[in-house]
């Protein structure tokens, strides 16, 4: 790889999919432990209540466990998606051209209306890959999110990873 002319270049217009997927590796993703304990939480308030009896103050604690329960649900796979695809329509996130391109030592990012910026490799806090993007977070918690299909052949796809994963 030179640094006058990227080994990779890559130009992409990100659609609601892509970025629902790349959202919830920014989001979900980051820790895995997290995800799962609220509701284990939440579950463990049932198993108490359930513990101290349902006639008495047992079922105040089932009530409260599955009302947070709930409320987790709807949160996760109703309202943050729901709030995410209205904000993405109203500001047209995928009106914009965004574009990766990689350098020996480092890599430009840029999108439409906004000069390119680079960053070191060392600077990547996180990657991740999901079922359609990948997500970059950087240690300045710029998060960048590059859809799958940008890539033409599986060679780019994998100097693309190999690049990106420790």
């Amino acid at each position: 790889m030179s640094d006058t002319k990227p080994a990779l270049s890559a130009r992409y217009y990100l659609n609601l999919e892509e970025s629902q997927d790349g959202f919830k590796l920014a989001t979900f993703g980051k820790k895995q432990i997290s995800q799962l304990l609220t509701p284990l939480i939440s579950i463990g308030i049932i198993a108490w209540g359930i513990y101290l009896g349902f006639d008495g103050v047992g079922q105040y604690y089932v009530y409260l466990g599955g009302f947070f329960l709930i409320l987790q649900i709807l949160m996760r796979y109703w309202f943050l998606p729901m709030m995410f695809k209205k904000q993405f329509v109203k500001y047209q996130f995928g009106k914009s051209e965004q574009g990766i391109e990689l350098f020996q030592d480092y890599a430009e990012i840029f999108s439409s209306g906004r000069p390119k910026q680079a960053f070191h490799y060392a600077d990547v806090q996180k990657f991740a890959e999901g079922k359609l993007t990948y997500m970059i977070e950087l240690k300045n918690r710029t998060v960048i999110i590059v859809p799958k299909r940008a890539f033409d052949a599986s060679t780019e796809q994998s100097i693309f990873v190999n690049t990106f994963k420790k």
